[in-house]
């Protein structure tokens, strides 16, 4: 399946959207004042198909398609079951109508005509920028409220567009080491650096959050200024989405296996806090795990205690070595070894041996592909 994201244009009829909205809220409140109730009662859980059959008898909408419904109670039955599973740390909150920015039409309660998109209860209509066609048959529409009171029409189909994803190499293996001053560094010794978006931006969000702090609370010049300071953050969040999109794009055209730490990102931003955020790495690799996919790239994580920067080719590890060490020397081979290029080869030679040791055959590609690179490194 593939997603394809349009811009609704800005009207009075935005107003609707906002109302369904605040129904979503409600029905995902109440079904979970419900689940609460319950469990203190009885000390059990309500199943998903329970609920879904007391909000068709009894809780009537009057702006939702039930199939919305259905979906708002789907997403919370989802919430609950990654808690229990330990995969999420709390379990689900109720949440403001503020907070609730999106739901879902999966196969009725609309209609799609050219650029406009009809909800059926109500019969509203609203325009959207159709940059470009859709392929395939629609399985979902998500509406998403965005900042700067804008609205977004996600259309998800079934179309599989594997042919349309061309590589411009074969056979390439690459090892990423993530930093602070350049984004990351190839194993080749190629570096992107650090875009660092909203440090380019920071003087102009403190202008304008002090342009807020001076309105007065409840006037419309404050609701005016608010609206300047989100449309700076939603530039930075934009160019970071852009930037990463690209790079993802790029790395999976040249290389067929890409190598990379597992990050402990919290333990990395407790260390240098907004430039971790600035840089946000977990989203790019995110953005470069579904990438790979559309291009059958394989991503390997190797373990993040691994000391690949304090590991020389030798095999010397160098257990003194602090972070301001940008360069060191070895005590046995005596080469002299960049810190950031020798962890991305370290990661590239970690990543390959593990790889290999799993499909146990010696004469692997991947093994070719990394000596064709650490050829190119010697010559």
């Amino acid at each position: 399946m593939i997603s394809y994201k349009y811009n609704i244009y800005r009207s009075k009829k935005t107003k609707h959207l906002n109302k369904m909205l605040g129904e979503c809220c409600f029905v995902w409140n109440h079904a979970l004042s419900l689940q609460k109730r319950y469990y203190r009662m009885s000390g059990k859980y309500i199943s998903i198909g329970r609920m879904q059959k007391h909000f068709a008898k009894r809780i009537k909408r009057n702006l939702l398609h039930s199939q919305t419904v259905q979906e708002i109670l789907e997403r919370l039955d989802e919430s609950y079951s990654r808690f229990f599973k330990k995969r999420s740390k709390r379990p689900p909150k109720f949440k403001r109508f503020d907070r609730f920015n999106s739901f879902v039409f999966k196969q009725g309660g609309f209609m799609l005509n050219g650029n406009i998109f009809t909800i059926n209860k109500g019969k509203k209509r609203f325009k959207f920028s159709y940059s470009r066609h859709y392929e395939g048959n629609i399985k979902q529409i998500r509406i998403i409220r965005e900042t700067c009171h804008r609205f977004s029409l996600i259309i998800v189909t079934d179309h599989n567009p594997v042919n349309s994803y061309r590589k411009t190499h074969d056979g390439a293996s690459v090892g990423l080491d993530f930093g602070l001053k350049t984004y990351l560094t190839k194993s080749d010794g190629s570096e992107i650096a650090s875009p660092l978006f909203f440090k380019r931006y920071q003087d102009k969000i403190k202008k304008c959050g002090k342009r807020v702090s001076n309105a007065k609370k409840g006037s419309n010049n404050r609701s005016r200024r608010l609206f300047e300071l989100q449309q700076v953050h939603r530039k930075i969040n934009n160019l970071k989405s852009d930037f990463q999109w690209k790079l993802a794009h790029e790395l999976c055209k040249r290389y067929d296996y890409i190598f990379i730490e597992d990050l402990n990102i919290e333990a990395m931003r407790r260390i240098w806090g907004k430039k971790i955020s600035d840089l946000c790495h977990s989203s790019f690799i995110d953005k470069l795990m579904y990438v790979s996919l559309k291009y059958g790239v394989i991503v390997h994580k190797i373990d993040k205690w691994y000391p690949s920067s304090k590991t020389c080719e030798c095999g010397y590890i160098n257990k003194l070595l602090s972070l301001k060490d940008r360069k060191w020397i070895c005590p046995e081979c005596e080469s002299i070894n960049d810190r950031d290029v020798l962890a991305a080869r370290n990661i590239l030679r970690k990543g390959i041996s593990e790889l290999e040791s799993k499909s146990n055959s010696s004469d692997s590609n991947i093994g070719v592909s990394y000596v064709c690179i650490q050829e190119s490194h010697l010559l």
